[in-house]
């Protein structure tokens, strides 16, 4: 497991995948910030920015929806699944050695965010500290609801590249899923209102982050926040193992 887990990372470092996705992410935060620190903008406050990563998590979620829907459809589209096979690599070996590099690849992304965060906001936001605990909690906080919803979109396209065939549709349907479900999210309540049974409908539990920051959410979502985050768990779990039944057992 260890080596095919070092296999995967090199695969990414060949390919420049992490080298690009760091200098965009760590580009759009110092954009973001620039932007909030020299514009004339009242809607923006450093104080709220700061503790969001300046929105990066849009993009952390982009990245990380690409990146599954591609691990496992280019093996298969390049061949390169065979080679793996034929090392005497169990099916299962490879499955996780993917799963855990992508996680691991997460907390990367966020800790990159994290990193550029505090750097650019001790330069050009000094008064916003980070020695008060509410603000440590509230920032880690926020990058755990972050990191739920992350994983709900790329465990979903992660089954989603494994069942269908064609790479280019499978990152094409992980992609508008993402834009799709985060539009819908807001407008489900309307249902909820009428149908209460709904509230465990995956939609809903993309409005955990939401949730975290204003708790009177809970009259829309109709759950607890640590029932959302339960609820994010038990999806991101079953998508990851229907598409390890679904990779068991594809053709190669």
């Amino acid at each position: 497991m260890k080596n095919a887990v070092k296999q995967e990372l090199f695969k990414l470092t060949k390919q420049q995948i992490i080298l690009k996705q760091t200098l965009i992410l760590s580009f759009m935060i110092v954009s973001f910030a620039c932007v909030t620190k020299f514009g004339d903008f009242d809607m923006l406050s450093a104080d709220k920015l700061v503790l969001t990563c300046f929105n990066s998590s849009w993009l952390i979620v982009f990245f990380m929806v690409y990146l599954a829907s591609q691990t496992f459809s280019m093996e298969f589209r390049f061949g390169t699944i065979k080679n793996l096979l034929q090392k005497n690599q169990q099916r299962r070996t490879i499955f996780f050695s993917k799963l855990i590099t992508l996680l691991g690849y997460s907390v990367y992304l966020n800790v990159v965010a994290i990193t550029v965060t505090i750097c650019l906001s001790m330069i050009l936001f000094p008064e916003v500290s980070f020695d008060q605990a509410d603000v440590i909690r509230t920032l880690f906080t926020n990058l755990l609801g972050n990191f739920a919803g992350m994983w709900l979109f790329a465990s979903l396209s992660l089954m989603i590249s494994l069942i269908v065939t064609n790479e280019s549709l499978a990152s094409m349907l992980g992609i508008v899923t993402y834009f799709l479900s985060s539009m819908l999210a807001g407008m489900q309540f309307m249902l909820l209102d009428r149908f209460s049974w709904l509230r465990w409908n995956p939609l809903n539990m993309l409005n955990l982050s939401n949730q975290i920051n204003n708790h009177s959410m809970e009259k829309l979502t109709q759950l607890a926040t640590n029932q959302l985050l339960i609820g994010n768990l038990v999806y991101i779990l079953g998508f990851v193992l229907v598409a390890c039944f679904v990779f068991n057992r594809k053709k190669v």
